[in-house]
């Protein structure tokens, strides 16, 4: 699984890149407003992951019409084409500012994803991932593993070119369950990432380890 940490904020992106097993960046115009990081500090923020070791980094437009999005998913594909994905809703003007900006191959992730014929139709204009709002999911009073199951289905089924990047995750815990049904990328915020290597069995064989070398040195 790909795990990607869901931050605008430079340190705490610093920070999680750190730990080894982080993949990329997600973010989106909330978490860069939270951070206090403007559209034209953007560039700044991204080539600050990439000299830190991500991998990828998904932004997001800002436009909510199709022509606007297709020229500020350009711009931010430019930043660098190789690694940044560009990320869109999935409105009606979402999905065909998509298919325009899959057509000059530049990969685009469809956010707020919530149902499996939305996951069909980002199968349909190209996207390379759909972001699934779990923690959303259940406050609407859904299952959200359910729905992410039928989702990760269908595309197995279709041999589609397509990951479910499951957001708004809660707890660890979400993360093990998203990997049993072969969920291929997870983005998560920087205070549950921090828990993911909770384990005091761990943390008590590493001190045994540690007092044990030092008694034979």
């Amino acid at each position: 699984m790909r795990i990607f940490v869901d931050s605008a904020d430079a340190s705490m992106i610093k920070t999680a890149l750190r730990y080894g097993y982080v993949y990329g960046v997600t973010t989106n115009p909330t978490l860069l407003r939270r951070a206090d990081v403007r559209a034209d500090q953007l560039e700044q923020l991204v080539n600050h992951a990439f000299e830190h070791g991500a991998r990828e980094m998904h932004v997001q437009t800002y436009a909510l019409d199709q022509t606007t999005m297709v020229r500020q998913g350009a711009e931010l594909a430019a930043l660098d084409p190789e690694r940044v994905v560009i990320k869109i809703p999935a409105t009606p003007d979402g999905y065909a500012a998509a298919r325009q900006l899959v057509a000059h191959d530049i990969r685009v992730t469809l956010t707020a994803v919530y149902t499996s014929r939305q996951a069909l139709l980002a199968q349909s204009v190209g996207a390379s991932y759909i972001a699934v709002y779990l923690g959303r999911m259940r406050d609407a009073g859904n299952d959200p593993f359910v729905a992410v199951q039928q989702m990760q289905s269908l595309i197995v089924a279709q041999a589609a070119p397509l990951s479910v990047l499951a957001a708004s995750i809660r707890a660890p815990e979400e993360l093990e369950l998203l990997g049993t049904i072969g969920v291929a990328a997870a983005t998560i915020a920087p205070h549950v990432m921090e828990r993911l290597l909770d384990s005091p069995a761990t943390d008590a064989a590493a001190a045994a380890f540690a007092a044990d070398a030092a008694a034979i040195q």
